[in-house]
């Protein structure tokens, strides 16, 4: 009894001794040592520095997805600028550092234009370009687990903070859907990351048809691997335009996306809304974007229909109708609201509701708080 009494005492207790920090040996399997971790909470390692604000580590990997042509390829280029001129991409700061950028999709001459463009489109001068190199590959792509080495190689004595590979597609080694073959394929960019200290950062394309009533996490093509692998991801969802924002914009080609993310090291984000227009992207300040919804979604479903608005509309409509009703300081009441705004009166109620307490209704008549 005293032998299961004394047991029941030390397993109630949390001890922890000095000892060794390293236990086990490495030396025979190549593999890295056990650690003890009271000596790890004794003295913690540091954490790799920011690369990207709020976003990913030195060191670390993030995955950009999207759908095809939604300009993937030229965020993956101000974002080398904006780390080689330690500048903000997306609203997030860069650290100032050296990337490597393998193009696997399009000629030489093309991409050069494109750097070309983004500056002159960013208003910057290219004072750090000699911090960004570009490793053409257009025809002569070969699998990941070929291509690692040949980076390794040429790399090792370069300091990349980044390497930047775009598209995967394009080097894909096994069949995207199976999860044990791209397992193997994302342990290829943790070799990358250990052995050249640089985060990697890749993109990859949606699967077919509309995305918005997926996850973020879920909208990459293929395996699920894709998206929980990576430390960071971003991706780019378009939104669903209504005829009437695009005629307040004056663009009936205007191409609006909303950027998620799901992180791994980093509290959740809040969703940024983005326009499009070549060769750069820029967050929505004005916030006109907030009331559009990502195509596919239930809600841009609801919205082609004619009668659908958007809550800054029904909170516009109901102060002009309050606004309307209240003649000669008289009370205002729901059914003349309602009236006004061509709804019932139940309508009418809930849109007052929708208002965050800024109205309020009283047997039938409505107040301003």
């Amino acid at each position: 009894m005293d032998t299961e009494k004394n047991n029941a005492n030390s397993a109630s207790e949390v001890v922890c001794p000095e000892g060794n920090n390293v236990v086990g040996d490495s030396k025979t399997d190549g593999l890295p040592d056990f650690v003890n971790l009271a000596k790890s909470l004794k003295n913690p390692p540091a954490l790799p520095s920011e690369l990207i604000e709020g976003i990913l580590r030195c060191g670390h990997k993030m995955l950009i997805s999207g759908a095809s042509k939604t300009g993937k390829s030229f965020l993956l280029m101000e974002l080398c600028i904006a780390i080689s001129e330690g500048l903000s991409w997306l609203g997030f700061s860069c650290k100032k550092g050296r990337v490597l950028y393998i193009n696997l999709e399009i000629d030489e001459s093309s991409a050069v234009k494109r750097f070309s463009d983004i500056y002159k489109a960013l208003g910057i001068q290219c004072q750090h370009a000699n911090d960004i190199t570009v490793w053409n590959l257009r025809g002569h792509a070969m699998k990941l687990d070929q291509l690692v080495p040949e980076i390794i190689s040429r790399a090792r004595d370069q300091h990349y903070d980044a390497i930047i590979i775009d598209p995967i597609y394009k080097v894909i080694t096994g069949d995207e859907n199976n999860a044990t073959e791209m397992s193997h394929f994302c342990n290829l960019f943790d070799k990358l990351c250990a052995d050249l200290g640089c985060a990697v950062i890749y993109c990859h394309h949606h699967s077919k048809g509309a995305q918005g009533a997926k996850r973020a996490i879920d909208r990459p093509s293929g395996s699920g691997v894709y998206a929980r692998d990576p430390d960071a991801l971003l991706d780019l969802v378009e939104l669903t335009l209504a005829n009437d924002l695009k005629t307040a914009l004056g663009s009936d080609d205007a191409t609006a996306f909303r950027l998620e993310a799901s992180l791994r090291e980093f509290p959740r984000i809040k969703p940024r809304n983005l326009w499009y227009k070549y060769p750069i992207h820029r967050i929505d300040d004005s916030g006109i974007l907030d009331d559009a919804y990502a195509e596919g979604s239930p809600v841009a479903n609801l919205s082609k229909s004619p009668k659908y608005t958007t809550p800054n509309q029904r909170k516009a409509s109901v102060i002009a109708a309050y606004a309307a009703c209240r003649t000669d300081n008289q009370p205002v009441t729901v059914a003349a609201m309602a009236a006004h705004m061509g709804v019932s009166d139940r309508c009418a109620r809930d849109r007052i509701k929708e208002c965050n307490g800024e109205f309020e209704v009283k047997s039938g008549l409505v107040f301003k708080s």
